[in-house]
């Protein structure tokens, strides 16, 4: 009988287990809490995400209990936050405490709960976004700047001194991707100078407190510049270089002038010194350059160096570039490259390969020693054969097919620190 009663059991469990499945319904799934936050340290909502609800209605439980307490308590309030959420308002949010928070769903058939969400009040800090930005453009001392105010977070408390908030602001042309960011710290405000005249800009500001995350950022605001009401662009400084180990050019490419002739000033210092000198020689390298002499060159120092651009509306300054001339040796290329190709007798002919060092590189005394690389390729063909040939100033070729004609060149660096020469003219030469 007992064993009848058993199988009856089990049979009907079994049926019941069917019949769920055949209808679709099971105990619902894993909800997930997905995030906590909090607007002002004084409050915070968490949010979950429901799993599926096996077919049935189901419903959702917050619960959480308190570092070092054994009470377990519910969700004060449900609606605040809006769907699938919890509010904690001020007097059940105590930032001097880890809460310990699942979430419970619960249908006909059963429940499940979410893994625990270990909350920290002033961990999850995030403001809101500061309001009320607004832009001016003014003129002071016959300079173009603007002014961007705006106002903290509608639900912070800045009479006291608990809400404490740190800006950030952002800005870049219309037309560009890049941003240039901004810390501002807790002032409400902030004046921009050396923007470039007849662009318009895009601005935006974030906030945050002392622990936290940062804000969201504020909606866009645009203003377009005047034009000729701005200092001059901030120019960079492109390359420097050396031929010869003994002198040495910067060039720099200006920004746009803010509608007003602008002057360039080069600048540097050396390594160990605090004395600031200017560029010795405006001249000699073409424009938007400083030339450097053999007076004006150190081998063993390392130069810190900026430019200057400045209009009647302010200045601007390019970021500095530092220069061991040792690395910066760039040799000319190669001259008087000869070809001549040699017949013996009874023997294939072979090219012979002759050149010399660039004039101003003093490769007799050893202050500079060389290194020489050469290529050729057929006229008509696209890739070319690399020999490199060390410090030799000739080369033999053998095995030159009969009837082409041969592109060379040669180019030479330093043998230690620097860079290759660009490459020597080109040289033709007929095979027969």
């Amino acid at each position: 009988m007992k064993q009848k009663l058993t199988s009856s059991v089990q049979i009907i469990l079994l049926l019941a287990l069917m019949t769920v499945g055949l209808i679709g319904q099971s105990y619902p799934g894993k909800p997930k809490i997905i995030r906590c936050r909090s607007l002002e340290k004084e409050t915070f909502s968490c949010w979950w995400k429901p799993g599926s609800e096996g077919g049935l209605p189901a419903n959702y439980t917050l619960f959480y209990s308190k570092d070092s307490e054994e009470k377990i308590y519910e969700c004060p309030d449900y609606q605040t936050s809006g769907l699938n959420s919890c509010y904690f308002d001020k007097n059940h949010t105590n930032p001097w405490t880890t809460y310990n928070i699942t979430v419970m769903a619960m249908n006909e058939i059963g429940i499940n709960s979410s893994d625990p969400q270990y909350v920290d009040v002033p961990s999850i800090v995030q403001p809101d976004a500061p309001v009320n930005l607004s832009l001016e453009t003014k003129t002071s001392a016959s300079i173009m700047c603007l002014w961007a105010k705006w106002s903290p977070p509608p639900l912070s408390d800045v009479s006291s001194n608990s809400h404490v908030y740190h800006y950030e602001l952002r800005l870049k042309p219309e037309e560009k991707e890049e941003w240039e960011i901004i810390s501002v710290g807790m002032q409400t405000q902030y004046k921009m100078v050396r923007l470039q005249a007849g662009v318009k800009y895009v601005v935006q500001v974030r906030c945050m407190l002392d622990l936290g995350e940062w804000s969201e950022w504020s909606s866009e605001r645009c203003i377009q510049i005047p034009n000729g009401e701005s200092p001059p662009e901030k120019p960079t400084i492109i390359k420097c270089r050396s031929p010869e180990k003994e002198t040495f050019t910067c060039w720099w490419k200006p920004g746009a002038d803010g509608g007003h002739p602008t002057n360039y000033t080069l600048l540097y210092s050396k390594e160990g010194e605090e004395q600031v000198y200017e560029c010795p020689d405006y001249r000699t390298a073409g424009p938007n350059s400083c030339y450097f002499d053999k007076k004006h060159t150190s081998f063993w120092t390392i130069y810190n160096i900026t430019v200057r651009a400045t209009n009647e509306m302010g200045s601007n300054v390019s970021d500095p570039h530092y220069v061991d001339v040792t690395y910066i040796v760039q040799p000319d290329p190669p001259v008087n490259v000869t070809l001549e190709l040699k017949k013996p007798v009874n023997r294939k002919p072979y090219l012979v390969l002759t050149w010399s060092p660039p004039p101003l590189a003093d490769v007799r005394s050893g202050w500079l020693t060389l290194e020489y690389e050469l290529r050729l390729k057929p006229e008509e063909g696209e890739e070319w054969e690399t020999i490199f040939v060390g410090q030799q100033t000739q080369y033999k070729m053998f095995s030159l097919n009969p009837g082409k004609k041969y592109i060379v060149q040669i180019h030479c660096k330093p043998d230690h620190h620097g860079s290759w020469s660009e490459w020597s003219s080109e040289k033709y030469i007929q095979i027969p």
